[in-house]
């Protein structure tokens, strides 16, 4: 059986639906396949991530206001993980009703299974009752999202990913993670709070190596006070299960804990999709080669999301699926990742925009520095304690921002602020007057302006 179709998005995750509902309003039939609504997102990854990350938040304020002037005895006060599990399971099933309504809102049509290409312009699409359909289309959207690698270093059926954490029984005394980026600290983080005693092993040679080294190190430092061990410049060789222990092997010995979880990266998914068929190339790690428009080079078939490799958090996702849908309608728009913010929900929060000062040297800019570190001064209210720390990075000609990192309380929405300054160009000279409800922004934009002016 044969069908024709002039726009076809295979995933149907936060990429592939906002570029759906976008290809929709061009008034031409729109399908979108997907083994489950929502992808990953409402399955084992962000759903379950930012459930946990919250309750972990209120799990840990409550520990401290038990501490600080509670006079009831609250003692006995423990996790219950079935719970936990079903309010995961519920948060993943309204997600996937918003998903729902919004294609039948906009008349996208979603087909519940896989998909593969069968020719440069025809793919074969098998639903979840085992029948095979080809369609022909116009354009084709790649946004399967991104799979946990392969790993010989455990051989049991056991998935040792942070999905597995809702399915224990109890809260683990120890934990290890082994990788240090942006996943590893955030899982690290919410354990932490929990109570857990958390090591995390990175084989490079400090955590979230995409950060500046100044930032990276007083994130390290702040972990460290609370209690967490960090081995880095280690590579973990190998995970044996001895009685209710986990045992990780490395250059630095044996790493006893019990429980582990992998977060060493995700690889595109895209095992499936037999590109080949298609004329669709991948480069040396099996990653698909796209121009600056997120064009393959089948010139009719576009990617967005995880799949690109370029990030994987909901931000790229979303901007990456419009860059692509109205590229696929006719517009020709380059994505400029310099633009996107980075965030991480972890203890202390971190965040990013723009170019780094290795970036900054790289390129031959004229540029300079500046350094701002405020102590907090909240107690209570901040959670980790730990200092805001921020590193920019300007154009000594224009004192025009070129990048800002920063860690601590309140760095999500600093950078939500630089996203605006780098975007239009905003120079130090106005942005003094400017009065921010936060007094650390208050603070820190006077010292850029006494610096810079």
């Amino acid at each position: 059986m044969s069908k024709s179709v002039d726009y076809i998005i295979v995933g149907a995750g936060p990429a592939g639906a906002c570029a759906a509902n976008i290809l929709s309003k061009s008034g031409k039939k729109v399908i979108i396949v997907g083994k489950v609504l929502g992808g990953s997102h409402c399955s084992i990854n962000s759903t379950s991530s930012e459930v946990l990350v919250n309750f972990s938040k209120s799990f840990e304020k409550f520990r401290v206001v038990k501490d600080s002037y509670l006079s009831d005895d609250v003692e006995n006060v423990a996790l219950d993980f079935k719970r936990i599990r079903k309010l995961v399971d519920t948060n993943a099933n309204k997600s996937k009703k918003v998903f729902l309504e919004t294609l039948e809102e906009s008349e996208v049509e979603f087909i519940e299974g896989t998909a593969c290409f069968s020719g440069s312009n025809m793919i074969d699409i098998t639903t979840a009752e085992g029948q095979t359909v080809t369609y022909k289309f116009k354009k084709c959207l790649i946004a399967t999202g991104a799979v946990a690698p392969k790993t010989s270093l455990y051989n049991n059926k056991k998935n040792l990913d942070v999905a597995a954490f809702v399915n224990m029984e109890e809260l683990p005394e120890s934990v290890a993670i082994i990788g240090g980026g942006a996943l590893g600290v955030e899982v690290a983080s919410f354990f932490t709070r929990f109570g857990s005693k958390v090591t995390i092993v990175e084989k490079n040679d400090r955590l979230l190596s995409m950060f500046d080294p100044y930032i990276s190190k007083k994130y390290e430092d702040t972990l460290k006070k609370r209690g967490v061990n960090i081995i880095t410049s280690h590579d973990i060789t190998k995970i044996e299960r001895v009685g209710q222990k986990y045992i990780a092997l490395s250059e630095a010995g044996p790493i006893e804990s019990e429980e582990i979880f992998l977060c060493t990266g995700r690889v595109a998914a895209v095992s499936e999709l037999m590109l080949e068929s298609a004329g669709i190339n991948t480069d040396e790690k099996g990653r698909i080669i796209f121009s600056n428009n997120l064009q393959t080079d089948n010139k009719n078939v576009y990617v967005a999301g995880d799949v690109s490799h370029i990030m994987m958090n909901s931000s790229w996702a979303y901007y990456s699926a419009m860059v692509a849908a109205k590229n696929m309608m006719g517009a020709d728009i380059e994505y400029t990742a310099e633009i996107l913010p980075v965030y991480i929900d972890s203890d202390p929060e971190v965040a990013m925009i723009g170019i780094s000062e290795e970036q900054a040297k790289e390129r031959g800019l004229d540029y300079g520095t500046f350094k701002y570190v405020f102590g907090d001064i909240y107690g209570l209210a901040s959670s980790s304690g730990s200092q805001t720390v921020i590193k920019t990075v300007y154009e000594k000609s224009s004192k025009t921002f070129l990048g800002i990192q920063a860690m601590g309380r309140g760095a999500n929405n600093l950078i939500g602020i630089f996203a605006i300054i780098i975007k239009l160009k905003l120079t130090v000279e106005q942005i003094p007057d400017f009065v921010y409800i936060d007094p650390v922004f208050n603070e820190f934009f006077n010292e850029v302006t006494e610096k810079l002016l």
